[in-house]
């Protein structure tokens, strides 16, 4: 082996071993480093917009602040038009709960009654203590988180840290927004200039795969959580709204929107009606805000951008939330984005390199 080789095996190494030393650091940080990651993201997702301001003759400074602006009355607007309704619909569902107990009590007794050999009036004393339990649950988690975020020095470690998180999320995101051309020309001089066009070509690569896939999964996303949460409220299912905006965001993993939407929306329009044509609707609204995904919503908006088969996907998404709680969940797919397309490129390095193809 020559010495170029040798520096070059030496390179490669030292450059492995610091990303393996990054992302083991990045694990035990994670709890530091997640409010900034979700900046480095909104400053991804805003900053075409702020190019687009600059092109309009504004200075980049006050593109930033005017679309910072902008979002923060829209996220809010949104909170104080959902927020409401959303507790409207909580205690609704509180106060409707004792009856959801003893309908879901008479679904039970029949199929006690006919166990044979098995102490009747025990088992209705357990279940019926059970569902008492069941009926108090809300109060009892209210109670204890309370006491767990007020009482524990673990709960006032969390109140400081997501207090922290609010804090250096928008401050953090006018930064890098700001500085965000600046950042990337600098990193870009770090690349050797041999190697800056094959970079700059994977890079627009990745960016193009994200743009597509990220911004087109969000407008998605919405669309879906606004047709599943119109069609449950006209269904008069319990909750509608809060299970209709979780069926829509839960789309962007494979399969999982359909199971955390329709099943409680089937069971709980059943239960609070016992009528089968509501139960009917439900599952027409999810049929066809289905359809309506699959066949122009997801092909025109996002499109065949990742190329993975979703077990790859449930894969990413259960390792993301084992490592980063939350917000690795929601990570977890870009992420994969970014991987699949530097896979696609090693590999064809590889088949192009003179390893490969020597007999």
């Amino acid at each position: 082996m020559d010495g170029n080789a040798r520096d070059h095996t030496r390179i490669w190494l030292a450059a492995f071993a610091g990303l393996v030393l990054t992302c083991v650091l990045a694990y035990y940080a994670r709890r530091v480093l997640t409010p900034f990651l979700v900046a480095l993201a909104l400053a991804y997702l805003l900053d075409p917009v702020v190019d687009l301001l600059e092109r309009w003759k504004l200075s980049r400074t006050v593109a930033v602040l005017l679309l910072m602006l902008v979002f923060f009355l829209l996220s809010l607007g949104m909170v104080l038009i959902l927020f409401p309704l959303l507790r409207i619909q909580a205690e609704k569902f509180i106060h409707d709960l004792p009856q959801y107990i003893t309908v879901i009590q008479g679904w039970i007794q029949p199929i006690v009654d006919r166990i044979a050999g098995m102490d009747q009036e025990k088992i209705r004393e357990v279940l019926n203590q059970a569902l008492e339990r069941l009926g108090q649950l809300p109060l009892r988690l209210l109670s204890a988180s309370t006491s767990f975020l007020w009482d524990s020095l673990s709960g006032l470690l969390n109140i400081v840290l997501f207090l922290f998180s609010l804090f250096i999320i928008p401050v953090a995101t006018f930064y890098l927004l700001r500085d965000f051309d600046l950042i990337w020309e600098r990193v870009m001089k770090l690349v050797p200039p041999r190697f800056r066009d094959q970079v700059m070509e994977t890079v627009r690569e990745i960016e193009s795969t994200l743009a597509k896939f990220v911004r087109g999964q969000l407008m998605v996303a919405v669309t879906l959580g606004g047709l599943y949460s119109i069609g449950l409220f006209l269904c008069g299912t319990p909750m509608g709204l809060f299970i209709g905006i979780l069926a829509g965001f839960a789309s962007m993993i494979p399969y999982l929107g359909l199971v955390v939407g329709f099943v409680p929306a089937a069971l709980m329009t059943y239960i609070q009606y016992q009528d089968w044509l509501l139960v009917g609707g439900v599952a027409l609204v999810f049929a066809v805000v289905q359809a309506l995904e699959g066949m122009v919503l997801t092909p025109r908006i996002v499109g065949d951008t990742l190329g993975l088969h979703p077990v790859v996907i449930l894969l990413a998404v259960l390792l993301g939330a084992e490592f980063f709680g939350f917000m690795g969940v929601l990570l977890a797919v870009p992420m994969v984005a970014v991987l699949n397309v530097l896979v696609r490129r090693g590999l064809e390095l590889y088949r192009g390199s003179d390893f490969f193809s020597s007999p």
